[in-house]
């Protein structure tokens, strides 16, 4: 407070070490003001430029001159403390654009407040957090850790061995996870650590072949659902089980979590956009007056780009995204769907779809992948269970798929090799 630093006012702060940012977050909430985390190691220039498009006020710089002021206004001297920024995450938002997603301290803690209560999440729990807080993941971890008063562990990014040491000594009860992560612990070996309660799988699809192999493990897996811009999990399972069929079905996300809606057709029907409402969803995209709204429909609503359905007992079903859908030979083909049977291949480790561009066809399919089979083999078995359209007309089988710092595939990345090895 003595160098000027105010209520309502934000912070930008690198996400390593996590010990000092979580910190730096808990400081500043004390005092009103919020805090907008970016990746270490970002180029300056891209840091400034986020600085500008937020409004942020300061730089925290822990390795020279500390707190550096940005800008001289408080850009929220006209709003309640209840509505303002005390969290602001970059994402690459719906349209695939890059946005900053602005959140609110009661927004916060009725995300935290209701997935505790769903996780149950007390005092007694320890939940190892080894997602960056540049993330909406990493960072709605602190929070309810903090309203639950329970234990934290702290990694500055994931590493295999490392986080599964720790699941195994420290007596951890929680742990999220995007599904890559998932795969590469599993391929340690052994059987899952009989502290964990909960593992919670979100970020991106979890095909049912690395969620079988997670069971039969004794992983209790959870999936949930949710995004940046919803504060991270509006949808949980509870521990995953086959339906009645006798078959996981991993499209089935999970009951909603107390207050929200979700506008969706039932499953009977095609699956449409979600529209979304609920206490925990942002304040809206940043802008250098960090007014509120932008990015909501009228009424508070939220229209992701995801693709979905209720079924008779109010579960959430996610079948892909809307940006996903390419036309091909007149054929609405779903690159999500294509993932998800490729990955069901034996010998099929990992798989990433990219869509390039083709003169007669519209677009040409590649299907990226790790795991023993090889090219000719999986495209034979293509062939018989996809339909043409469908069907992947190049293979690029790699080790291993490349990986964001969040843990998520790198698609540009991937699309790039692609490219360059002329598939």
């Amino acid at each position: 407070m003595e160098c000027g630093l105010r209520p309502g006012q934000v912070v930008m702060a690198p996400d390593s070490p996590a010990l000092d940012l979580t910190l730096t977050i808990l400081a500043l909430g004390r005092i009103g003001a919020g805090v907008f985390p970016y990746r270490s190691g970002l180029d300056p220039a891209e840091r400034l430029a986020l600085a500008e498009l937020a409004g942020v006020e300061w730089l925290w710089n822990p390795d020279s001159a500390g707190l550096v002021p940005l800008s001289d206004a408080t850009q929220t001297t006209d709003v309640s403390p209840e509505s303002r920024a005390a969290l602001l995450i970059k994402t690459s938002g719906s349209s695939g654009h890059p946005q900053i997603v602005m959140h609110g301290y009661a927004g916060l803690r009725a995300s935290a407040s209701r997935v505790n209560a769903r996780l149950g999440v007390t005092a007694e729990s320890t939940w190892l957090c080894c997602l960056r807080f540049s993330h909406i993941g990493g960072a709605a971890i602190l929070y309810r850790a903090a309203l639950a008063g329970a234990r934290l562990r702290l990694h500055d990014g994931f590493d295999a061995p490392t986080v599964r040491r720790e699941l195994e000594t420290h007596g951890v009860t929680h742990v999220s996870l995007v599904p890559p992560m998932l795969a590469r612990l599993l391929d340690l070996g052994g059987r899952a650590p009989l502290s964990l309660r909960v593992v919670q799988v979100g970020g991106q699809a979890l095909s049912r072949p690395l969620a079988e192999r997670a069971l039969a493990a004794g992983w209790p897996i959870q999936l949930t659902y949710g995004m940046t811009e919803t504060g991270s999990q509006i949808a949980t399972t509870g521990a995953l089980a086959a339906e009645d069929g006798g078959e996981l079905d991993t499209s089935l996300v999970g009951t909603l979590l107390p207050d929200v809606d979700v506008e969706a057709p039932g499953c009977g029907a095609s699956p449409e956009r979600l529209r979304i409402r609920g206490p925990m969803l942002m304040l809206g995209y940043a802008n250098p007056e960090r007014r509120s709204g932008q990015g909501l429909e009228k009424g508070g609503w939220f229209e992701p780009a995801d693709l979905g359905c209720l079924t008779d007992d109010r579960r959430l079903r996610i079948s892909g995204r809307a940006d996903d859908i390419r036309v091909i030979g007149g054929t609405n083909v779903s690159l999500t769907k294509v993932a998800q049977v490729v990955q069901e291949a034996p010998g099929v480790s990992e798989v990433q779809i990219v869509a390039g561009p083709d003169p007669v066809w519209g677009h040409r399919l590649t299907a990226v992948y790790a795991g023993t089979r090889d090219e000719t083999e999986l495209a034979d078995w293509c062939q018989t269970h996809l339909s043409g359209p469908e069907c992947p007309r190049a293979f690029l089988r790699l080790e291993r798929l490349p990986l964001l710092d969040s843990g998520k595939y790198d698609r540009a990345r991937i699309a790039a090799l692609v490219q360059s090895s002329g598939c």
